[in-house]
């Protein structure tokens, strides 16, 4: 008698987050239940053909996660990934800073194989709850061909995105996520997904990979705000950051008065990284005016491309930890989205 082809495996990874959080007894709003053994067990009958690997890794609210957390997420994720038998990760994750733990592990990840980052929007007892469904088809990515500059993904009501590219747009509705300018790079439709693209092209650079065994965790973020004055960046300074970014207006340009503080930091070869505040567009040097983008890239400023604030955040973080000095910094930015 023939023996029984053995069950592709794929293992969930559990951080926290709305997915399982229900209203707490005698207190407004939900908070974090011990939820995830029945939510699994709800699960487990739907996937039948496939062998599930629950790891309980955290239970946190999403604004409780840390880089520093992300990061060790990203390398657990990466060591389990290394067993062959693992076809994949689906890691569950509250979706308030849900788009920056899937963007650590979009750089530290070394593995090709898929690592899908999902939540819920609705909490585990409200009408409507989403979580199941998109853990059902986090589960299904994995065990379909991905384009592999994005097989670390998010996925959120049947769109998969890059993460590079996704940012949440709205507090409060079900289709909470988009990827401005670019759109999803998946639909999940019924047991197969549907690319919206091909492999890799201009639009879809290959995925960045930084080895680094850390982080640096001194790495600041300022958004800029009209007659922003240097005392924030000044004190920044002072209190010893490795790096900065900062969120400018419109193509990456900021108030003056920030401008002398910005040049001394990197006058010590402290890294300045410039953003846009807004969803849509990129940094770019325009204006050479004190404090536009033109003036600031001559003093030594780096761009940031399409990324938003957090992400280039992330990114500074991953390339400070692998040592790497202001020019390959630079070059990184550069080339990376």
């Amino acid at each position: 008698m023939p023996k029984p082809k053995p069950r592709e495996r794929v293992a969930l990874f559990f951080t926290g987050g709305t997915i399982t959080m229900k209203p707490a007894s005698g207190q407004k709003g939900v908070a974090p239940s011990r939820a995830f053994e029945r939510f699994f067990s709800e699960l487990d009958p739907l996937v039948k053909t496939i062998q599930l690997e629950p790891l309980s890794w955290a239970n946190l609210p999403s604004p409780h996660m840390t880089p520093e957390k992300m990061f060790q997420l990203a390398k657990d994720v990466d060591q389990k990934l290394r067993d062959p038998a693992c076809m994949g990760a689906v890691v569950i994750h509250g979706t308030d800073v849900l788009v920056e733990s899937a963007y650590m592990a979009d750089l530290v990840v070394e593995t090709e194989k898929p690592v899908i980052f999902t939540g819920s929007m609705r909490y585990y007892s409200e009408a409507g709850y989403d979580g199941i469904r998109n853990l059902l088809n986090g589960i299904k990515a994995c065990l379909l061909p991905m384009p592999p500059e994005h097989n670390v993904a998010l996925l959120m009501t049947d769109r998969i995105f890059s993460v590079r590219e996704v940012i949440k747009v709205n507090a409060l509705k079900m289709d909470a996520f988009e990827a401005p300018e670019s759109g999803p790079v998946a639909y999940v439709a019924g047991d197969t997904l549907l690319l919206t693209r091909g492999s890799l092209t201009s639009a879809s650079p290959k995925r960045p990979r930084i080895r680094t065994r850390a982080i640096e965790s001194r790495v600041a973020l300022v958004s800029c705000y009209t007659g922003m004055d240097d005392g924030l960046i000044r004190h920044l300074h002072q209190t010893g950051v490795s790096g900065l970014v900062v969120e400018g207006f419109g193509a990456g340009n900021v108030p003056p008065g920030i401008v002398s503080a910005l040049e001394k930091m990197i006058h010590e070869k402290i890294p300045v990284v410039l953003t846009t505040q807004c969803a849509e567009g990129r940094v770019w040097p325009i204006y050479g005016y004190p404090g536009g983008g033109a003036d600031l890239v001559k003093k030594g400023v780096l761009l940031g491309g399409r990324l938003t604030g957090a992400k280039a955040r992330i990114l500074l973080m991953a390339a400070l930890g692998a040592g790497m000095d202001v020019p390959r910094i630079r070059e990184l930015f550069e080339n990376v989205f």
